[in-house]
């Protein structure tokens, strides 16, 4: 047998030897987020335990947002938003577009630009709700810097949660954000009446 036939058959019998490189693995992960068409998220300060907001989207450019404990609702469709006040929707005029701000988060080049050039590190495996996932850690500059850990579901290949620990104004932070419900059909987004 030759040394390469040897090495293939190495590789295809232990497939831990064949897995891509961390940053190709966290990029495939990132690729298949964006193909999603709907999902639900939670966003939680860490250090106080505390939610922050919850997301549910549907693609191309629909969000649902809740701050806190349901103090604040805004739906986001496009370039248009509807904030609740005092028990009811209203359009607001933006001075900015919407849709372009939020859009920078589902968009192939921003995650090009992200992976380029990290340098990501396989931290082993953990669960997250019950869901076996390879969990990941880089460390991020822009658009601040923070260590960012990334844990990707085994099962289904999309990121199950990222944990982000850097600075915002002076203030260390610790924001974990949960993905749950991708591709639900039940999620849905729409103008309010």
């Amino acid at each position: 047998m030759s040394p390469t036939t040897l090495l293939l058959a190495l590789a295809l019998a232990l497939p831990g030897l064949a897995a891509a490189a961390p940053r190709d693995e966290l990029q495939a992960a990132y690729t298949r987020f964006l193909a999603a068409h709907s999902f639900r998220a939670s966003v939680t300060d860490v250090n106080r335990g505390q939610q922050l907001s919850t997301l549910d989207f549907v693609a191309p450019d629909r969000y649902h947002i809740r701050t806190g404990q349901g103090e604040m609702e805004q739906i986001l469709i496009g370039d248009d938003a509807y904030t609740l006040i005092n028990g009811e929707r209203v359009k607001l005029p933006m001075p900015i577009k919407v849709g372009r701000i939020v859009s920078q988060y589902r968009n192939q080049d921003t995650l090009n630009e992200l992976t380029r050039d990290l340098d990501v590190t396989a931290l082993g495996e953990d669960t997250v709700d019950g869901q076996v996932a390879r969990v990941y850690g880089y460390t991020q500059t822009q658009p601040a810097r923070a260590d960012v850990k990334v844990w990707i579901g085994v099962a289904s290949g999309l990121p199950l949660q990222l944990e982000s620990q850097g600075r915002f104004m002076g203030v260390k932070s610790t924001t974990r954000l949960r993905y749950y419900d991708y591709d639900d059909a039940t999620i849905r987004v729409s103008a309010p009446q």
